[in-house]
């Protein structure tokens, strides 16, 4: 499967993968690729039919040939990054906001190596990405040469397809594989090039992607009657939404009422539907609501829609789950449930309200859901006000709730402020963009200039921890670079504070979570960015409504207290 060379792959046909985006619309297919065309020059070519803008990456011997071609064409733009972790992840972020396929490439050895990190984040995402990277000339694979690694083998846990194409002739057929397989089944794919081919010529026509025409999977009343059985028969019914259920954010709040349920978001759900609805409870996990693993305690049916997220010592060991997903694989993937149906969440969340329109809710549960709603309103409306030098987290994730618009897209590092942005910030349905199974450091500030690339006309904002911000330091330059205007919010703590959270609530002795940090407003100012230290609330929102308004990325330097986020410490439900 994955030492795909000249013969077709075996990849099974009937496999499934998420719901993606549409392919761009049909362009004029090209004539056909005659001798004049090099290898790299078919494979821009093709990339640009299928709709690709950009291909982030950095330089290297194995792929000078590939640049060449890249500086004589205008179609795909070049972005060279500090790093190719970065590439990966910047073409990760991409087709998690755009829906088509992101394009990233790197050098063969310690150039294809760095990428993997990056592209491990969009293989647990299920997000489409397809990686080039140089390799030997074709006599010096599998020697003793210096990088030679077989990259096929290593890459063999993230991608569903790998190919060493060892022919010119066969370079346009393998990406097409690489871009269809990634497009239809949300994956990451990969292609490996010989340096020596990219200086060669081929004579294949080009293959432009097949227009999709959707249809709808038509549920009937009666295909769900079993699963509306049961969701009448319960008396405390529970919802929690994840980033699947985007699609049923008309119609979620409807069924939460007339259900009588109370609605949980997970991080990726964040924003679905407005936290002042008074049947929505909170989040799920740390920095969640403090009520909300009781209340799922407590329920007698749990609806899960689109997410698999099921953290240990949030959730009751032995609950009652039906699961509506778009990919049949994330059935029951974490969780045993009794009914499982595979569809766009909007198409059964609508279907199952109009079908509960004269169910009658049990009150006694909706005044248990309506109370801690109230209650943890309240409590995260007193938190924003906390104040203190440092900052409280939790009036930082105040100030952000108030002052990014709604149409903004929010990329959140992995971190302890990953943490208070779940529990404190207040969605008014911005888009936000994470590491959600690989959980990376470094995701936010390469993720936040990938999201302004890809859409200019939105305000961007990065919420990184100072971490994970260490860990990318050379793309303020790149920043500077492509002229991306983002707005980066540095939540410092001198710590990695998640970690040392952990290390206190266990009893642990702490090594390895102090840090020692530069200067970061010095730095940002040096790479070409306006930058402030920001140390008392006033300053902090007037900091804000002016760093999204400046022509220039800025960086906002907030020292904030290494607080414990409750709930760290939290035991599995049911344990002693």
């Amino acid at each position: 499967m994955f030492h795909d060379l000249l013969t077709p792959s075996r990849y099974p046909a009937d496999s499934m993968g998420p719901a993606v985006a549409e392919a761009p619309s049909p362009r004029p297919t090209p004539q056909q690729a005659g001798p004049s065309l090099t290898v790299p020059e078919v494979l821009l070519q093709e990339l640009s039919l299928w709709g690709v803008e950009r291909i982030y990456g950095v330089a290297g011997d194995a792929v000078l040939g590939f640049l060449d071609a890249v500086s004589k064409q205008a179609q795909v733009r070049f972005i060279p990054v500090k790093h190719e972790f970065h590439a990966g992840i910047m073409a990760s972020a991409e087709a998690k906001l755009t829906g088509k396929v992101g394009v990233c490439f790197a050098t063969m050895g310690p150039g294809f190596m760095n990428l993997l990190n990056g592209l491990a984040d969009a293989h647990l995402d299920r997000t489409p990405v397809v990686a080039i990277t140089g390799q030997a000339p074709v006599k010096q694979i599998g020697g003793d040469e210096n990088q030679v690694i077989d990259q096929q083998v290593a890459i063999q846990p993230i991608a569903r397809y790998s190919s060493l194409i060892v022919h010119p002739d066969a370079a346009v057929d393998r990406m097409y594989k690489a871009l269809h397989l990634a497009r239809t089944h949300g994956v990451v794919t990969h292609l490996s090039v010989p340096s020596d081919l990219f200086e060669q010529s081929q004579a294949q026509p080009l293959r432009p992607p097949v227009p999709w025409i959707h249809g709808q999977v038509a549920f009937s009343r009666d295909l769900l009657e079993p699963v509306l059985g049961v969701m009448r028969s319960c008396r405390r019914p529970m919802i929690v939404a994840g980033e699947g259920a985007w699609s049923a954010r008309p119609d979620l709040p409807r069924l939460a009422q007339q259900w009588g349920g109370g609605l949980v978001t997970t991080l990726g759900g964040k924003g679905i539907v407005d936290e002042g609805f008074p049947f929505h409870v909170g989040g799920l996990g740390e920095g969640g609501s403090p009520e909300v693993p009781w209340l799922l305690q407590e329920s007698d049916l749990i609806l899960l829609i689109g997410t698999t997220y099921w953290p240990e010592g949030f959730v009751p060991r032995q609950p009652r789950v039906v699961q509506v997903d778009a990919a049949p694989e994330n059935l029951g993937q974490r969780v045993q449930v009794e009914y499982g149906i595979v569809a766009d969440a909007g198409a059964v969340v609508a279907l199952l309200a109009d079908a509960l329109s004269d169910h009658r809710p049990d009150q006694e549960w909706i005044d248990r859901v309506q109370a801690a709603h109230r209650q943890w309103k309240e409590t995260v409306e007193r938190e924003s006000e906390f104040d203190g030098n440092p900052l409280p987290p939790q009036r930082v994730m105040g100030a952000l709730s108030a002052h990014i618009p709604p149409d903004a897209i929010i990329t959140v590092d992995t971190g302890d402020h990953t943490v208070w942005f779940n529990r404190n910030f207040r969605s008014r349905g911005q888009t936000l963009l994470y590491s959600g199974d690989w959980r990376t450091m470094g995701f936010g500030l390469p993720a936040a200039l990938a999201a302004k690339l890809s859409q200019p006309h939105r305000p961007v904002v990065a919420v990184v921890g100072d971490g994970g911000l260490a860990m990318g330091l050379g793309e303020l330059t790149t920043a500077v670079q492509e002229g991306t205007p983002i707005t980066v919010v540095l939540m410092n703590n001198d710590s990695l504070q998640m970690e040392k959270s952990k290390m206190i609530m266990r009893g642990y002795g702490q090594a390895g979570v102090d840090l020692t940090n530069p200067d970061f407003v010095k730095v940002a100012e040096a790479s070409g960015w306006r930058a402030e230290r920001v140390r008392d609330a006033t300053q902090l929102e007037s900091a804000l409504v002016e760093s999204l308004a400046d022509p220039k990325p800025t960086l906002l330097d907030i020292p904030v207290q290494g607080v414990v986020p409750p709930l760290t410490g939290q035991k599995p439900l049911g344990s002693s």
